[in-house]
């Protein structure tokens, strides 16, 4: 009796460990049930693109661990935009223009610049005048009077049409760091990139024949969009300094009871900056004490103390007049001397 249980069992087990050998089908092979063979490393290692598979929630869950809610199956890594603009050392649109005297391609330096590509900029299309434009029954020559050339100021035909604007060979490349879409340089881009498209562009700033600076790119890439902006006031069309007019929005209070963050009134009450950085000291109204020293976007020190910068780089602002601006932290350095303050939007003329 105890015999026959003996050889049941070992027969029990004979089969079972038969059951669990290699997974031979009925194929003969050693794989699928399909009779494919699969090599496990490989299966394991590599998803059905060929490219290093990136485990999932299930495969955390049965390897004992809890599901990993960061991973979502089938989603592509989104690089850290950071770390791409450390990687390139790139520095910011309106940095190239504080730093344009390191960053000269006539004394062949270089650097590179991001930002977010804007609209074209518009120049005034000139139609020139007729052939037989000035040209009477006396025989004139149709040059100008006086034996000029016959050319406007410009290098324009004289008598030439204002036909509207067209488009020019630049286009905005706006800074997305600060003034809250006011800062931009002319980039000659060309079809390298389409508005919207953040980019960094390596290459140096250059003089056109009406001797406007523009960054001359040799080389653009891609970047990963910016993060998403905490402030809500309405960008302008395109970066300028030209001061827009308009109304108060709500909340806005007095600089005098300003606090962080807040949108603010003013007047200036000192001088202008004589130099990039300086700040401007602003009141409640003119005649007031001054309460702050605020600084515009863009607004510092050029780098090495050499300034290259244009008119229109500057902000042109007038005493007497009110305008508003959203501000960032109030610095307050005692009883006796103007909170610092920095501007982070454009100034907007009170109507």
């Amino acid at each position: 009796m105890v015999r026959s249980v003996l050889s049941s069992a070992l027969v029990a087990l004979v089969v079972c460990a038969a059951c669990q050998g290699t997974g031979t089908g009925a194929a003969g092979g050693t794989g699928s049930a399909s009779g494919a063979p699969i090599d496990r490393d490989a299966h394991d290692a590599h998803d059905a693109s060929g490219l290093p598979a990136t485990p999932s929630s299930t495969d955390a869950a049965t390897a004992g661990g809890e599901p990993d809610a960061r991973v979502t199956p089938g989603e592509p890594e989104v690089p850290d935009p950071g770390r791409v603009i450390a990687e390139l050392g790139a520095t910011p649109a309106w940095q190239a223009v504080v730093d344009r005297a390191q960053l000269l391609g006539r004394r062949g330096q270089h650097g590179v610049v991001y930002g977010r590509v804007g609209p074209a900029l518009l120049v005034a299309a000139l139609v020139p005048p007729p052939a037989d434009a000035g040209s009477g029954s006396g025989g004139g020559s149709g040059h100008a009077p006086g034996g000029g050339s016959g050319h406007a100021p410009g290098g324009a035909p004289a008598g030439a049409v204002d036909a509207g604007l067209v488009k020019s060979p630049y286009v905005w490349l706006i800074d997305d760091t600060e003034g809250n879409g006011a800062l931009g340089i002319r980039i000659a881009i060309g079809d390298k990139a389409k508005e919207g498209d953040r980019i960094a562009a390596g290459g140096a700033w250059q003089l056109d024949a009406e001797r406007r600076w523009f960054w001359k790119p040799d080389a653009v890439q891609p970047l990963p969009p910016a993060p998403a902006s905490d402030l809500k006031d309405p960008q302008p069309p395109v970066p300028t300094h030209a001061i827009a007019s308009g109304d108060l929005p709500s909340g806005a209070r007095t600089i005098g009871v300003a606090r962080d963050n807040d949108a603010v009134y003013f007047q200036i009450v000192g001088p202008s900056p004589v130099t990039d950085g300086d700040g401007w000291l602003v009141a409640d109204q003119l005649g007031s004490p001054a309460v702050a020293l605020m600084n515009l976007p863009g607004e510092r020190p050029s780098y090495g103390g050499q300034d290259m910068r244009v008119p229109d780089e500057r902000w042109q602002l007038r005493r007497g007049q009110t305008y508003w601006v959203r501000i960032g932290k109030v610095r307050k350095r005692g009883a006796d001397k103007p909170a610092l303050v920095n501007a982070r939007t454009a100034p907007v003329r009170v109507l």
